[in-house]
């Protein structure tokens, strides 16, 4: 009786063992054959164009807006490229995002390379400005890429041969500095906020005629910490900008200043006039419109100001900010019309 017993107990034993030793080869064989295919996929995609997904994986990486949903386009607005391409991440807000698509076109020209941006770039900026021409990089996913752009920091840009990606936050005024007047027409205002624009500097003006209008862009809340971090320096005095407007105001009769901040308490307390107009609840959008509209101007730092005096055309003066690689004041530095004050 225990024989048997012990008997069975020891065939079980060693069907357990033999179950577990078959889990075991199947499991390392699995895993050997995921990883080969793996392996091989990997070598494939060094090899091969890459599948179409891959691309459009690609270029939701490249994006930081939210919510954003890529298609791949209709098989008519295919164009593949036959030359390397220059691209760029999304970051940042509307100056910076307008600096890194304007950087694209501009490399290309520069370069001989086709510009191509992320689809999440083009749907932010389509919703302010009209028929912007460069092509979304979901229109490479059924075309043959062999490999994905390199990242190129700014000063090796004119010197590499492939296809690059574009530094985080691309600033590079010497390559737009000479198109800047190609620049005002690729971005076109949406009637909409040029209407609107118009409507509230007719408001502003009091029913004066052939009145000179000085957009004034001043960056406050969020600048404090990043000039300290950034270049040692502290905000702009109110007394730069009460300087060059007194400057315009012997210049130009009549003339209205019309301040855009993301202060404006600050702005009515320090700089109010009778002839200062400090705008209010406005988009981004339409504080940018209202600087273009404007005919000259005068902005401390940042992206923002920068690309309203851009857009704006006239004189500008721009805040000192000595030692620095803030983009308004590199800017100043390349453009005969733009003056660095202090």
């Amino acid at each position: 009786m225990w024989k048997k017993v012990d008997s069975f107990r020891s065939k079980k034993r060693s069907l357990c063992a033999t179950l577990l030793a078959l889990i075991i080869v199947f499991i390392t064989s699995a895993k050997y054959r995921t990883e080969d295919f793996e392996e091989q996929q990997a070598n494939i995609y060094m090899l091969s164009p890459y599948p179409q997904n891959y691309m459009l994986y690609y270029e939701s990486a490249l994006c930081s807006s939210p919510n954003i949903h890529i298609k791949p386009p209709r098989h008519s607005s295919i164009h593949c490229p036959q030359k390397p391409i220059v691209t760029v991440r999304q970051l940042g807000r509307l100056g910076n995002q307008m600096y890194e698509y304007i950087s694209v076109w501009a490399i290309a020209k520069e370069t001989g390379r086709e510009p191509y941006v992320p689809s999440c770039l083009i749907q932010e900026l389509e919703e302010i400005f009209q028929k912007l021409p460069v092509a979304p990089l979901s229109y490479l996913a059924s075309c043959t890429v062999k490999k994905y752009p390199v990242l190129v920091m700014a000063e090796k840009v004119g010197h590499s041969n492939d296809s690059i990606l574009l530094p985080d936050y691309a600033q590079l005024p010497k390559y737009i500095a000479h198109l800047v007047s190609e620049i005002r027409q690729t971005f076109r205002f949406r009637e909409h906020l040029v209407d609107e624009s118009q409507r509230l500097l007719h408001s502003a003006s009091r029913g004066v005629k052939n009145i000179t209008y000085v957009g004034v862009h001043v960056r406050r809340t969020d600048y404090k910490g990043h000039l300290k971090f950034l270049y040692n320096a502290a905000m702009v005095k109110p007394d730069f900008f009460l300087r060059q407007m007194n400057v315009l105001r012997n210049k130009y009769k009549p003339v209205m200043f019309v301040v855009l901040s993301d202060d404006p308490e600050w702005c009515e307390r320090e700089l109010g006039d009778d002839d200062v107009v400090v705008m209010r609840n406005n988009s981004p959008a339409q504080d940018l419109a209202i600087m273009a509209a404007c005919n000259h101007s005068i902005i401390d730092y940042g992206t923002y100001g920068m690309w309203g005096a851009i857009l704006a055309g006239g004189d500008t003066f721009v805040y000192n900010l000595t030692n620095s690689y803030d983009a308004a004041f590199e800017m100043a530095s390349l453009l005969p019309n733009w003056h660095i004050v202090t």
